[in-house]
Formats: structure tokens, sequence, C-alpha cells
């Protein structure tokens, strides 16, 4: 796992594919659009789209279909000229652990990695279904690609009821267990810190160009109560990882076992993954800002 950890932090850009439930809130939005403006860092190969069900979606198919069409919308806004593919993902959660949810973007992540000749990195931000599914449709893959993953809580919250590791407790289990390379980044405890307001937003990114202001509009309209109210834009600290890894604090410990009521239970036997237990909001948003206005 140092060699995982050495290669997350070394400065030659990595080859992903971004798996995002884009329509699910407002805060994959900035995540892809800070992908596809880190060239440098980032050799985005392709974007597969995740289920979700919630308030903005009447099941997980229909999520997933909407955050389909949600990341056209950001690569057009982000560059018109792009070409990157974009899969469809599943249109449910796992109903068990040895069924794959059969679609494109599973095949996808199995047909890339298994192709290249160096580790790809498949970035989730959203449930793992995808992820998952392609592990059991072809484990070999698990040797071959990094995963990183923005899901459940710090070890030490009181349970990981996330919302990316609810969905879809088996899917994740099913990574936790599988030994694939995995870096985790917790939600509550770690990734909340990542927290802006609507005036800074106006601030560094209003009026820049038609992404920017399409990006201060979405997080405006998320509220009706904008007063003293600030937003986490959780799922730009996946893609910080990669971009900016001196700003994330990480360590190497064994991996815990993901109970089927959402608790994290210590085995220090198990294989070992990377956990990162801080993060530098000051120098990730600064990072974003700066990219997003180009």
């Amino acid at each position: 796992m140092q060699n995982i950890l050495a290669a997350i932090n070394a400065e030659q850009p990595k080859k992903i594919i971004l798996d995002t439930d884009a329509y699910n809130e407002i805060d994959d939005q900035f995540a892809i659009a800070y992908a596809m403006r880190s060239p440098e860092k980032i050799e985005l190969l392709s974007i597969n789209a995740a289920p979700f069900l919630n308030s903005r979606s009447t099941s997980a198919g229909d999520g997933m279909e909407k955050s389909y069409n949600e990341i056209f919308n950001i690569m057009r806004l982000t560059d018109p000229s792009a070409k990157i593919p974009v899969y469809r993902g599943s249109d449910r959660f796992l109903e068990n652990k040895q069924t794959p949810v059969e679609s494109e973007a599973a095949d996808n992540i199995i047909n890339t990695v298994m192709a290249a000749d160096e580790p790809v990195y498949v970035v989730a931000i959203g449930a793992i279904t995808n992820v998952a599914s392609a592990i059991i449709k072809c484990p070999e893959i698990t040797k071959k690609m990094i995963v990183v993953w923005l899901g459940g809580h710090a070890l030490h919250w009181p349970n990981t009821r996330e919302f990316n590791l609810k969905q879809d407790v088996a899917a994740a289990q099913i990574v936790f267990d599988s030994k694939v390379p995995l870096a985790v980044i917790p939600c509550m405890g770690v990734c909340n810190f990542l927290s802006t307001t609507v005036p800074e937003l106006e601030y560094y990114l209003g009026g820049k160009n038609d992404l920017c202001d399409y990006l201060v509009k979405i997080v405006a309209g998320y509220t009706k109560n904008p007063y003293a109210w600030s937003k986490v834009i959780w799922d730009v600290s996946a893609i910080a990882l990669l971009t900016l890894p001196g700003a994330l604090e990480k360590v190497i410990i064994p991996t815990p076992v993901l109970t089927n009521d959402c608790y994290f239970a210590e085995d220090k036997a198990r294989h070992p993954y990377i956990y990162v237990r801080h993060l530098n909001r000051d120098k990730i948003f600064a990072d974003l800002f700066t990219k997003l206005a180009k």
C-alpha cells in the first residue's frame, strides 16, 4: 500500500474514470469541472453516471438518468469541445453481493482497466454500485485499478450512515472486502470542512464565465433560507486527492469491516487501505476557484 500512496502523491498525471451521481445535489458539478480543468494532474478517460434516490429522483434509475444528462450539461459549460465518453450506470442498487447490476458504466470500468498499461484511478463520488458490479463481473480488475471513494463517515463518528454508503451497503461491502487498492475520504468528520457560502462563491466565481455563473446559481438555489447559510462541496475532495494531494492528510490502516446496519467494526488483521483523516479547506478551494474562473 505504500507504493499506492506514493503513486497518489506523485506529480505525474493520473488516468481516471469519474463515477458520479451528478444530479444528486450541487457538489458533483464542481467536481466534474474541477477534473476537466486540471489536465496537468488528471487525464479524464471517461465519466460514468451513478444511481441515486432522494427527493430529486423518483428511483435509482431515474437518478442515474438525470445524472447522465447533467454530466453533459457540465461538460458543455466547462469545455464545449470536450470529447470525453460518458456512460449510463446502474439503474438500481445491488440486490445481493453475488449478482452485478449490468450497465455500460460497469463494462466501461472493466474494459478500460483491463486494457490499460498502468493503473487506472476509478474516482467514485456517489453510491459505489457501478464499481462493485464491475468487481463482481471481473475480479481481475482489482489488481489493475485504484479506487478513490467519497463515502461513509470518519471512523470516530458514531455511525457511517452517509448517503453514498447507505444507499448501497452491499456494494460498499464488496469494495471494502475486495482488497482493491482503496483510498477513502470520509464525509462527516473530514470532508464537512469543505464548506462555502453564496457570498464567497459570488466573490470568486460570479461573472467569470458561464460555468461559474451556473455553479453559483445552483448553490444559491439549494436553500430557501440563505441567511448565514453554508454548503459543503463534498465531492471536490476526491478530485483534490489527485490534483492537490498535499492538502489531504493520509494514513495507511487496516480496512474496517462494514456491517449491514452501517457501522465500522475494527479488525487489525484486515488488509490495508488509505484513510484520509484531515484536509486543508483553504488550499483546496483556492485551487478549485482559480481553475474554475479561467
